[in-house]
């Protein structure tokens, strides 16, 4: 399966309001559960894999993000390096669909919150 493939699949769940993660004990986790079906759920089961790799490259990327601009006061920059880590990261693109889909990760609130103040 090709990183397009994987994306396309993301976007699939993301439409179907599931928010995919990596679990702590390293498989994954989907919230809310009780928006999958059986075939979102035969989706997962036949990508598992490479899930898992694209979302835990995604991770590595997030926690390698570019820091926070020196001048607080550029807010074009600050957007910009926000956006560019947003789009990036499956973890702060489910959270801005709303709260009930998850926080940003770490690096993403971080720079959301020097973005917004």
């Amino acid at each position: 399966m090709t990183a397009l493939a994987v994306e396309t699949v993301l976007v699939q769940l993301a439409n179907a309001g599931l928010n995919l993660s990596l679990a702590p004990a390293g498989g994954l986790a989907v919230a809310p559960a009780r928006h999958l079906t059986a075939d979102l759920r035969d989706l997962i089961r036949s990508s598992k894999p490479q899930l898992i790799n694209w979302l835990a490259a995604a991770n590595d990327a997030a926690c390698h993000a570019p820091g926070s601009p020196g001048n607080p006061l550029d807010w074009k920059e600050l957007a910009a390096t926000y956006h560019a880590h947003h789009f990036s990261c499956p973890t702060c693109i489910a959270a801005g669909r709303g709260s009930q889909y998850g926080q940003r990760c770490g690096a993403g609130m971080a720079l959301w919150l020097a973005y917004c103040q």
